[in-house]
């Protein structure tokens, strides 16, 4: 099979030339914003355009906020009968303009969200495939042996809005009060596995690049309330420590606790204190007397 990949030198796209290319497709690809190298095997087209020709599958691995109108502009050169994958991570405003502007070439829309990251290296990686039975069938002949998981296109931004877009704001409120209160270094010094955990957390979220967590956040329709719900929790939980609360407090405690087994949150806590080797940072702590 021949497959185009259009954002071929970034995280995802550069992911899926190397695992295309493994399995032993002719695979083309082109950049407009290249900065790294591409991966070993990977031909280089001149332009979108150029690489789309006489491909069997294009897989568009470009922004949130591009993707209509890198599949708009590209529709013209694609063959009859291939299919375009879109990979955003948002499907509200995407998957509708792309397959609008696909429909004339009699060219199919697949719109997929891999569930991984771009350093993953699980032969079963996790894909959701937003469509039905016929998605599915195609989903499983471009990605062989990925675990498949369907969803509608709400209910995929609904919980990407709690899985994905909540988990980056925690950890950016996290990681901007940490720094302007005490400062990362001495966080990290005198940090439990659990602080060292999460520090760990928001330093991945931060090492992503910013375009990527803005689209996550902005495009999603579901964001915003779920920050207002989130708010309303802090809100409670504020309201418990000021009044010193201890019933209420421990009340909310083990109904949350409850609703998971003991063994996973026993399995849970030997995670992260296994996982937990920071570097430990020798440094003298600021005189705050």
């Amino acid at each position: 099979m021949k497959i185009a990949i259009l954002g071929c030198s970034g995280a995802m796209g550069s992911y899926f030339a190397r695992r295309f290319i493994a399995e032993g497709h002719d695979v083309v690809g082109s950049d407009v914003r290249r900065t790294k190298p591409v991966p070993r095997g990977l031909r280089l087209a001149g332009s979108n355009r150029e690489a789309v020709e006489g491909a069997d599958a294009v897989l568009l691995a470009v922004p949130i906020r591009v993707t209509s109108k890198v599949a708009r502009d590209v529709a013209p050169r694609l063959k009859r009968g291939a299919v375009v994958v879109e990979i955003a991570s948002v499907k509200a405003k995407v998957r509708g303009e792309a397959a609008r502007a696909l429909r004339a070439r009699n060219v199919s829309l697949l719109s997929v969200h891999p569930l991984f990251g771009p350093l993953s290296r699980s032969p079963r990686p996790k894909i959701c495939v937003v469509g039905g039975a016929p998605d599915i069938s195609v989903a499983r002949s471009i990605f062989p042996g990925a675990e498949l998981i369907p969803l509608n296109e709400r209910d995929h931004d609904r919980l990407m809005a709690y899985a994905l877009s909540l988990v980056h704001i925690l950890n950016l409120a996290f990681a901007s009060l940490v720094s302007k209160a005490v400062g990362v270094d001495e966080f990290d010094i005198m940090s439990t596995p659990l602080g060292s955990a999460q520090l760990d957390q928001a330093e991945a979220v931060l090492s992503q690049d910013p375009s990527l967590i803005s689209n996550i956040q902005l495009e999603n329709p579901f964001v915003p309330e779920v920050i207002s719900s989130l708010v309303e929790e802090l809100d409670g939980l504020k309201k418990i420590i000021a009044a010193k609360d201890v019933r209420e407090f421990e009340r909310r405690f083990a109904l949350l606790s409850g609703g998971f087994s003991r063994a996973e949150l026993d399995d849970a806590l030997k995670r992260v204190y296994s996982a937990s080797g920071r570097p430990f940072k020798v440094a003298r702590l600021r005189d705050r007397t």
